[in-house]
């Protein structure tokens, strides 16, 4: 299969449901005020804050779609894909987030005052700001720094040509994270392994070798034990989103056991080659709505919401932020990320061929 020519339409469907399940949990949720009066208000905000498991969704399918991308490429190659794909319509989104701080803060008592330092922008733009000792300037960015450190372990094996091997390496990482989750370990290995989040991605990785070749005893085994340690670790990390009450003890689990479920049988399952799709279409266009709809909804949508609820309520205030998400996503598709991928990777490839060509004179001249 070649991601470049051929996509899953499940695959799309599930990363744009699971950014809709982000949005609802943040708008529903945790944007609007509690409102003891309003019964299904009270029932719609209760259901909407699993949607937080979206994120962990979308981890799985990271291990899915970076093993599958990564098949016969280089690491040169790798880091150039996945440079052009993100950090452009990062880099978008981030300024755009930035602005609406600057021009709709005052308007939104809450999203006032927000710093917008040279530091801080700077250190964002990396998608690692804790590295520089700066706060993220919306809070939806701590994911990408888990898959930047997923992309990493990767971009080793591609560099040490053990893309081969990756299985094997897939057990280790597994047997690294149990131990995690059930002894602790020192901060950098915990760091390393991706921690708490590592099992979720090893799931994605083991759903993507078991569709491309098949069961095995050992493939089994160890989705099973990402499973039970993906339950484990959510229901450990849940208290930073929801309120960790005797209801979400059994929901979370419950709730991540039928992600992998819903993934078995859309990649695994019901996988046939004619379900492959070039680049066009519904699945497609909503999948790639996926990342900058993500990346803007959360810090611009909250801004959204304050400054209209006083006017429209609480229905018209989330249907109209939600309708202005969407188009801020599909013009940054249609602006930034469509338009730059190319340009970008040639860009690129071209530094890396200079620094090559400069790396191999600087050698060259020290032998002679």
């Amino acid at each position: 299969m070649n991601t470049a020519k051929s996509r899953l339409p499940a695959m799309d469907m599930l990363r744009f449901a699971a950014a809709m399940a982000v949005l609802a949990y943040h708008y529903l949720s945790s944007y609007l005020p509690e409102d003891p009066d309003s019964a299904w208000l009270t029932l719609t905000a209760h259901f909407a804050r699993y949607g937080y498991l979206g994120v962990e969704l979308f981890f799985i399918i990271s291990g899915f779609v970076i093993l599958w991308s990564v098949q016969g490429k280089s690491a040169a190659s790798f880091v150039v894909s996945r440079f052009a794909r993100l950090y452009p319509t990062f880099w978008a989104a981030m300024l755009l987030t930035s602005a609406c701080y600057l021009l709709l803060g005052p308007y939104a008592p809450e999203m006032s005052g927000t710093d917008l330092s040279l530091h801080r922008l700077l250190a964002n733009a990396t998608m690692m700001p804790q590295l520089f000792d700066a706060e993220r300037i919306d809070g939806v960015y701590w994911t990408l720094e888990l898959e930047i450190r997923f992309y990493f372990l990767i971009f080793v094996l591609l560099l040490l040509r053990q893309i081969g091997n990756i299985e094997r390496w897939l057990y280790l990482w597994l047997a690294v994270s149990a131990w995690i989750t059930l002894q602790g370990a020192p901060r950098w290995l915990e760091y390393f392994a991706v921690a708490p989040y590592g099992s979720f991605f090893i799931g994605g990785c083991l759903l993507y070798l078991i569709q491309s070749t098949g069961w095995t005893w050992q493939r089994a085994a160890a989705l099973g034990i990402s499973i039970l340690l993906s339950v484990a670790d959510s229901l450990r990390i849940r208290s930073g989103f929801i309120s960790a009450d005797a209801e979400s003890a059994w929901v979370v689990p419950v709730l991540v056991i039928l992600l992998f479920a819903l993934l078995l049988w859309s990649l695994v399952f019901s996988h046939r080659p004619d379900r492959l799709t070039s680049q066009s279409g519904l699945s497609y266009r909503l999948g790639a709505l996926t990342y900058p709809l993500y990346l803007t909804h959360a810090g611009i949508g909250r801004i959204l919401i304050e400054i209209l609820l006083p006017h429209v309520g609480p229905v018209l205030a989330v249907a109209l932020t939600s309708i202005c998400a969407i188009t801020i996503a599909w013009i940054l598709v249609v602006v930034i990320d469509e338009p730059t991928r190319k340009p970008v990777s040639r860009l690129l490839y071209r530094i890396l061929d200079l620094a090559g060509s400069a790396l191999h004179t600087v050698t060259r001249d020290r032998r002679n």
